[in-house]
């Protein structure tokens, strides 16, 4: 065989293989498509053909090449080195791929870890085909140990060169990928706030309409119990205008809330309401939405004392269950319909716990044994 075509065929075995390392080095998912194989383990073995084609690339220029006589010669040379290619670079890639898995356990710096990996890269690439290269051709040691370590030298340094790359590219895309999801975050704790601003902006305007008129009408003849009525609703009101920008609130404090609210019903309907709050203690400090508790309490009086002449008897009950809270409103008002009618007041706390809470919480209105709403919230709620 003429020199010209043995040329020829390292050139072609060089193209192809580079080429193909080159193309599968950009789009290796193709090659598990309709695997069942975890992302790592399609990264690394993916990384091991793209290398085993340019190690068969960089083989081209090993002597023997150079001395085939006939076909066959050339075929027994390339699957020998395909071979030995493919031991030396499945195994040492595939165990240094475990070890830098291994290293990032370690919150060890990247840089670090990385320099770590390169160093493995190039004592197991060079030692091992060194090691083998000796046992094939001991005749030939001097020659065989140069020849091998410069080839050796160049892949693993193309090794190094292309892990550098793709942890550089991973590294930045997982910055990327932090910074979208940061600002996803940040974007819906923003519409979180917006949409909690908004709820706590519906003031009930039949209320504040219907507690001016009292005051008004008390001012005459009853200074005092205005004074308080007064002082109540500004109490009130200072709650509602969340100047520290809180989204949500111990629960003691929201309690305080009600009873401002209540003390404002109570000299609006004399003696025509009893009101009870119990509490337990271990929940006082547990932090929920602002102004989820009023609107209960708003609507139990708005259907308690429906009935002329009757006293309005409302008891609020809060206590702790397993990882969340019971929020129970009693009254002695006409039963509720099977076709309930939800109010804006009692939209706005269904509004809230679906914001804060989806998926964790359970809102029940009952007649039986007694009427009353019961509101389980079943997430770990944080203290103040």
């Amino acid at each position: 065989m003429h020199i010209p075509f043995q040329t020829a065929v390292v050139l072609s075995n060089i193209f192809v293989f580079s080429s193909v390392g080159i193309y599968l080095y950009y789009r290796y998912e193709i090659l598990f498509s309709g695997f069942n194989i975890s992302p790592f383990n399609q990264r690394r073995l993916a990384m091991c053909i793209v290398l085993l084609c340019f190690y068969m690339a960089i083989m081209s220029f090993y002597p023997c090449y150079n001395g085939f006589s006939t076909l066959k010669e050339f075929f027994v040379c390339s699957g020998f080195h395909f071979l030995r290619s493919a031991f030396f670079v499945f195994l040492p890639v595939l165990v240094i791929m475990y070890i830098e898995r291994w290293l990032e356990t370690r919150n060890m710096p990247f840089l670090k870890r990385r320099l770590i990996v390169v160093f493995l890269i190039l004592f197991f690439l060079i030692s091992t085909n060194i090691w083998m290269a000796m046992l094939i051709d001991p005749g030939h040691r001097v020659n065989t140990i140069t020849y091998t370590f410069l080839m050796s030298l160049l892949f693993s340094g193309i090794v190094s060169a292309l892990y550098l790359n793709v942890s550089y590219a991973n590294l930045a895309a997982k910055r990327l990928r932090f910074e979208k999801e940061l600002e996803i975050s940040r974007l819906n704790e923003l519409k979180t706030k917006a949409e909690l601003d908004a709820l706590q902006a519906k003031v009930n305007p039949h209320f504040l309409y219907n507690t001016l008129n009292s005051i008004a009408e008390l001012s005459l003849h009853q200074g005092t119990r205005a004074r308080n009525m007064t002082i109540a609703l500004a109490e009130l009101f200072r709650y509602s205008l969340n100047k520290n920008n809180e989204t949500m609130i111990p629960i003691g404090d929201e309690v305080e809330m009600v009873e401002n609210y209540v003390m404002i019903e109570k000299i609006r309907f004399e003696d025509k309401l009893e009101v009870s709050v119990e509490v337990d203690e271990a929940v006082r400090r547990k932090n929920v939405p602002k102004f989820i508790l009023q609107p209960l309490v708003e609507n139990a009086i708005k259907h308690g004392l429906k009935e002329p002449g009757k006293t309005g008897i409302i008891k609020v009950i809060i206590k702790g269950s397993a990882g969340g809270i019971d929020i129970m409103i009693h009254d002695n008002g006409a039963p509720f319909p099977e076709d309930i009618q939800v109010g804006y007041g009692l939209k706005s706390v269904m509004d809230k716990l679906a914001l804060f809470y989806p998926g964790k919480h359970t809102i029940y209105f009952e007649n039986d044994p007694v009427k009353q709403v019961t509101i389980s919230i079943t997430d770990n709620l944080k203290n103040a």
